[in-house]
């Protein structure tokens, strides 16, 4: 929504979310970040720090607001924080035209899948659109509640496009999904990748 501050004698307008579903995957990483960090930062500047996350009011400017406005948007803030995101799973998301598909079989994944899953879990909020760009790929045939996405290449372009358009209501219930089964997902992977590597004497056995 737009919200009307004072920056010295000029009225600003600027865009503030008013959940977090509205968030794009690249301010939620930035905010993310910001509320793991800097737990001595006193407190009107972490609130500085995450409006310059969430808004698109640049930070010089925010420092030039009164205090009036900065209490106004701190309202705001303790609303925006109180939303809870969507958690329901988008099995299809769209973007410019193009459908990207949820992995449909992800017992299923690949070597190269798993491999780069894995390395991107070490650090999930900051390797998020990394993920996803694995996890949403676009689809290439389509029938009832069948579908297919094309095979799995690393596609740095995919990833950033994804950390632009993507809101947290698109991707959040696909982060919940793949955090609840990750781990028994990751560990029956391994053993089936470990047990492939064996059959091709990759892996030695006494």
């Amino acid at each position: 929504m737009k919200v009307k501050l004072l920056n010295g004698k000029k009225k600003l307008s600027f865009n503030i979310p008013e959940s977090f579903d509205e968030l794009n995957l690249g301010s939620y990483q930035r905010l993310m970040a910001v509320l793991k960090k800097d737990e001595d930062v006193h407190d009107i500047e972490k609130v500085i720090r995450i409006l310059n996350c969430i808004t698109d009011i640049p930070k010089r400017q925010l420092y030039g607001l009164d205090m009036k406005s900065i209490g106004k948007l701190g309202k705001h803030l303790t609303t925006f924080l109180e939303t809870v995101p969507t958690d329901e799973l988008k099995h299809f998301i769209e973007i410019e035209g193009v459908e990207y598909g949820f992995h449909p079989k992800l017992v299923d994944m690949t070597l190269g899948e798993f491999v780069d899953l894995e390395t991107y879990t070490e650090n999930l909020e900051e390797n998020l659109h990394n993920i996803l760009s694995i996890l949403y790929r676009p689809v290439t045939a389509k029938k009832d509640d069948k579908y297919r996405i094309e095979d799995y290449e690393p596609n740095e372009e995919r990833a950033d496009l994804f950390k632009k358009h993507l809101k947290v209501e698109d991707f959040n219930g696909a982060s919940v999904f793949f955090y609840d089964l990750g781990t028994q997902l990751l560990i029956n992977s391994k053993k089936s990748s470990i047990e492939k590597l064996k059959k091709t004497d990759l892996v030695k056995t006494d």
